[in-house]
């Protein structure tokens, strides 16, 4: 780990954010606070591993994602770190990166759903995450952490129900957090535009319009 940098605890979250909605938004937001750090930073990647091609571009996202946080959400920040590589983007480089940039004994949180948690198996060098920050995993509705299996013994290894000691420590526990989540999922948005159904209330008006001028999943 690093041995020199700042001393801010930073939390990470990333995703396709394909696109922003109100359930994202509201989520990161109350993580900032239940945290007790600056910001939350939404970091998009470009290049998913694990999805098929998206047909909105890395930019568009970006765009979008900066329209959802506008002037409402002063604890959340959009990096662009994942846009910057021409390689696929991994969360364990990304880690990395941030690590080396903070002091060795500062928290650095990576911020996950639960659907996505259960898939962390099939992530690159996934299990040396654990070395360099905490795992803070969300609920999503209809998702619950595994009873059995792998994953479930990894959890166990690592699982801590007190956030102070998160707070002492740089990283290696495994943290579930009990924040509301709002029944909203980019899928839904995407079909509903596909399908000329209503999208408004599900992100904010210029996240909306943005979609609109831009003619965005329509297809």
């Amino acid at each position: 780990m690093a041995t020199s940098g700042n001393n801010v605890a930073v939390a990470l979250f990333g995703g396709t954010f394909n696109p922003v909605h109100n359930g994202l938004l509201k989520i990161d937001s109350e993580l900032a606070e239940f945290l007790s750090i600056a910001k939350v930073k939404m970091m998009p990647c470009a290049f998913p591993p694990h999805r098929q091609r998206l047909n909105v571009s890395p930019q568009q996202r970006v765009a979008l994602l900066r329209e959802g946080i506008g002037n409402e959400y002063p604890d959340l920040d959009v990096d662009d770190l994942e846009l910057r590589r021409s390689a696929p983007s991994y969360s364990i480089d990304s880690v990395i990166h941030l690590r080396e940039k903070m002091n060795a004994d500062t928290p650095l949180y990576l911020c996950l759903g639960m659907d996505a948690f259960l898939k962390i198996e099939t992530w690159h060098r996934w299990s040396d995450l654990i070395e360099y920050c905490h795992i803070v995993v969300c609920d999503r509705p209809n998702y619950a952490a595994p009873q059995r299996g792998s994953l479930h013994k990894w959890i166990n290894k690592h699982y801590c129900n007190d956030l102070s000691k998160l707070r002492d420590k740089s990283g290696g526990y495994v943290f579930f957090c009990h924040l509301s989540m709002l029944p909203i999922s980019s899928s839904n948005i995407r079909n509903n535009i596909k399908h000329g159904l209503p999208i408004d209330g599900m992100m904010p008006s210029r996240v909306v319009d943005y979609i609109r001028t831009n003619n965005l999943y329509e297809k």
